[in-house]
């Protein structure tokens, strides 16, 4: 990470050769990392900047634009000016590493870092012992959750532990020559954090727009799943389906018009008026209205009739019946303020119950009627009324069927670049777009594509020795 790291050091050593005559004058408005923590409030406050420094939902840069758009859930839509072209062309930004994935990651990395490192230094006051050791907590858990999406788009096969994974930074780094390590010791780490944040967070940690143990317990699901772990992420899955409930349909659409309802949301990202994430703007103009990205017709015909999903995530300004269609995503709608200000719910109680779902079916002895059991849980909640899925007779079969529920269920969240990538191996199927959806762009992504991996930034590769580029690149 050495280029991104440089640029504050050059500007500092500018600022210092250029202003000899200030030295003597220490400015009382800037904080330098030695005096910006000197109290458990002071952790607070960098904790909930450190949080905020994370891009998961707003801006160009994001990887929920691009599950969508790069895949088969998206369209060029009728007001298209040019947004998000080369991501529907199926083009991977090299310079960027794409979307900016490697450098926000790293450095959001960097702030929880910085603040393990100033927790160092302060010795909480009696009665400040659950908040201090709440702020440890949260920094163990979001560390472990960011080096795991680093290693979701770039490790080059998480099902194999000797193969390469990224660079685990475990201490603030400005700095340096980090070499990539294995899938086997990336996971190590990571679960030594989500062990440490475990130990350390008080019962009291409940609320969802922070990490709390279930956020642990589903991160290690979800890790567990990717990795081909079946027993343990069914395991920790059985724990958060106890804790929770499905929304039913007016909770479901509730939870995403004005973030209304949090029933089946286990964590989530805060969206607040001022910091510029608004999601909806991956794909319309919110100000003016209009889309440069529809939904595509691929999508839409996979919502039947009755199934609430189709009314949240179809704007009711749609024309599907236009030629060509229309098909606003509604999945993220201005509020009552006319501001599209939407909570990004990155941890939702039916993902667990497709995690499960899946791991039933692919453990080395698999329970397929277990696997559509809880499929046709998510779709009795979503429909309004009791649903059924058929036994499934083969894997080909039970994952056909949890992709399209996973489809669907997970659309504009930032899952199915994951998906597809996940399940190419059994199926044998790559990106595959309607004829309808891709008249101007590439129609499909074979299963072979070295684009299922991220590449890691040119400048990295260029600025660090010992940095190695993932395969095909």
């Amino acid at each position: 990470m050495k280029k991104y790291f440089l640029i504050p050091i050059i500007i500092t050593l500018l600022f210092t050769v250029s202003c000899d005559d200030q030295l003597e004058r220490f400015p009382v408005d800037t904080l330098v990392e030695e005096t910006a923590f000197q109290q458990v409030s002071d952790l607070e406050n960098g904790l909930r900047g450190a949080i905020n420094s994370i891009n998961r939902g707003g801006g160009q840069a994001s990887l929920i634009a691009f599950n969508s758009i790069f895949t088969d859930n998206c369209k060029i839509g009728g007001d298209t000016g040019g947004q998000q072209i080369a991501l529907i062309n199926q083009i991977l930004n090299s310079q960027g590493g794409d979307q900016g994935t490697w450098t926000d990651r790293y450095n959001a990395i960097n702030n929880f870092n910085r603040l393990l490192a100033a927790a160092g230094t302060i010795t909480p006051a009696s009665g400040e012992e659950d908040t201090y050791d709440n702020v440890l907590a949260q920094a163990y858990a979001f560390r472990a959750y960011l080096h795991f999406d680093l290693l979701t788009y770039y490790g080059e096969d998480l099902n194999n532990a000797s193969s390469l994974g990224v660079y685990y930074q475990n201490v603030v780094a400005t700095s340096g020559f980090p070499a990539r390590q294995t899938v086997g010791e990336n996971l190590t780490e990571i679960e030594n954090d989500l062990t440490l944040a475990a130990s350390l967070m008080p019962a009291s940690s409940t609320d969802v727009n922070y990490a709390t143990q279930d956020f642990i317990t589903f991160l290690r699901a979800r890790v567990a799943l990717y990795t081909g772990d079946y027993t343990t992420a069914i395991s920790n899955a059985n724990t958060i389906i106890s804790n929770y409930t499905l929304a039913n349909q007016a909770q479901y659409a509730a939870m995403f018009a004005g973030d209304g309802d949090t029933t089946e949301v286990v964590f989530k990202f805060d969206n607040v008026l001022g910091n510029n994430a608004s999601i909806a703007f991956n794909w319309i103009f919110t100000g003016t209205g209009g889309s440069f990205m529809d939904m595509s017709n691929g999508l839409f015909a996979e919502f039947a009739p009755g199934d609430v999903r189709r009314t949240v995530n179809v704007d009711p300004t749609s024309d599907p019946g236009a030629s060509p269609s229309v098909l606003i995503i509604g999945k993220y709608p201005p509020n009552s303020d006319t501001n599209y200000i939407n909570d990004y719910k990155a941890m939702r109680l039916s993902e667990m119950y497709l995690i499960r779902a899946e791991a039933h079916a692919r453990k080395a002895a698999p329970d397929f009627a277990a696997a559509a059991a809880d499929v046709a849980s998510i779709r009795t909640a979503r429909f309004g009324s009791a649903q059924t899925v058929a036994t499934y007779t083969s894997l080909n079969e039970a994952i056909t069927n949890i992709k399209a529920e996973r489809r669907i269920e997970l659309c504009f969240e930032g899952f199915r670049y994951i998906d597809i990538k996940r399940y190419r191996n059994i199926l044998n199927v790559g990106i595959e777009r309607l004829p309808i959806d891709c008249a101007t762009v590439p129609c499909s992504l074979p299963v072979s594509s070295e684009k299922f991996v991220f590449p890691i930034p040119q400048g990295e590769i260029n600025a660090n020795s010992n940095m190695v580029q993932n395969s095909g690149y």
